[in-house]
């Protein structure tokens, strides 16, 4: 799988968005206000509503962030991947979420995990619906965000290859 690295600097909104999961390891997502994210943040309030509505924005962005550097890093489509292929593709997806499984959880506690479904679903059939029928899109894209969810929701006890091998 063709991997690449692509790193970009830092905005106030990129500030906004880290700070605001820093608090959200710390703190209930209720508890936490616009004050507190942009005080944590080192950014103005202005700075704050220029970008973000509310804070399930500031968790939009973040999360499409994070897909935005996982999709940069391979051009690989994987609606095209064979049954072999498909293992090393799931390996390399499942060790990008593990990597943020402290953001998952969060949105796990705080019951907006549907926020990355959405970014599943807009990400992936965006890139892949030149490809294949919006059908097939929508199978394989709930079947591999479902799978992950289950992980996820099972406290990762399986290594990323080790699942993989179980869905081939």
């Amino acid at each position: 799988m063709k991997r690449t690295k692509n790193k970009r600097p830092l905005t106030v909104k990129d500030r906004i968005a880290r700070a605001f999961i820093r608090l959200l390891k710390k703190h209930e997502y209720h508890e936490i206000t616009v004050v507190d994210i942009i005080t944590e943040a080192q950014a103005g309030r202005v700075s704050f509503y220029r970008n973000f509505n509310e804070k399930d924005d500031v968790l939009r962005y973040y999360i499409t962030s994070v897909t935005d550097d996982w999709l940069s890093q391979t051009e690989e489509n994987y609606l095209t991947l064979t049954k072999e292929s498909l293992s090393p593709y799931i390996v390399w997806l499942f060790e990008h979420m593990y990597e943020h499984r402290d953001v998952v959880s969060i949105l796990m506690k705080t019951d907006k995990l549907y926020l990355l479904e959405e970014e599943f679903d807009k990400r992936l059939f965006a890139r892949l619906s030149d490809t294949a029928s919006p059908w097939e899109i929508v199978y394989k894209i709930g079947g591999v965000y479902k799978l992950f969810v289950y992980w996820a929701k099972n406290g990762y006890q399986q290594t990323p290859q080790e699942v993989a091998a179980l869905v081939k």
